[in-house]
């Protein structure tokens, strides 16, 4: 009712989007409601807050000790550097495994600094918060010997594969053969 005399039967439809209001605003209203300067319906009207139960969730959130707040949306990761790593994890060992709050202070998740804070403390090696992704295989080996080895390998996994190739080639070739010699022999294509 009271939404149909503020502002008619425009007022009464339901909105695509949620209605956004400021931090000042909702500071204001919950002031106003906390030392009862004005009646619930009168605050309502002000501030121009669409329903009480905003108005109460405000005033529960500030009761709380948190500041009456829209929800911030889950961002994308950003990227960290090895080193900055190791500095947030001798942050999280310096302050008691606080993760909360290292996640504010270096715009992180908490799970990316609770893991890395735990592979250290398994490895007990800076080296376990290196990022071990990726292709392996461009690595030179460590000597003549380990490499004389791998030459040998990619040697016999070619062998092989031409060995396949030759085959299958002979196969076909035998398949193609045997339709050449019975081209009559409708039986093999009935059903």
């Amino acid at each position: 009712m009271q939404q149909y005399l503020t502002g008619g039967l425009a007022n009464l439809e339901r909105p695509v989007h949620n209605r956004r209001y400021p931090k000042k605003l909702k500071l204001r209203a919950v002031g106003d409601y906390r030392n009862h300067h004005l009646p619930t319906k009168e605050i309502l009207l002000k501030y121009d807050i669409r329903g009480l139960s905003q108005l109460r969730n405000w005033v529960i959130l500030y009761n709380n000790g948190k500041e009456p707040v829209r929800k911030r949306v889950r961002k994308m990761g950003r990227k960290v550097s090895y080193d900055e790593k190791i500095e947030i994890v001798k942050w999280v060992l310096k302050h008691n495994h606080d993760y909360k709050q290292v996640a504010q202070k270096f715009d992180i998740t908490y799970s990316r600094a609770y893991a890395w804070t735990q592979k250290y403390e398994q490895a007990n090696d800076w080296t376990a918060l290196k990022d071990q992704r990726g292709k392996t295989r461009g690595r030179q080996p460590a000597d003549r010997e380990k490499q004389l080895l791998k030459e040998i390998r990619d040697l016999k996994a070619k062998l092989r594969e031409r060995e396949v190739q030759i085959a299958f080639s002979k196969k076909l070739i035998e398949i193609s053969n045997r339709e050449v010699k019975r081209p009559n022999d409708i039986k093999r294509f009935k059903k």
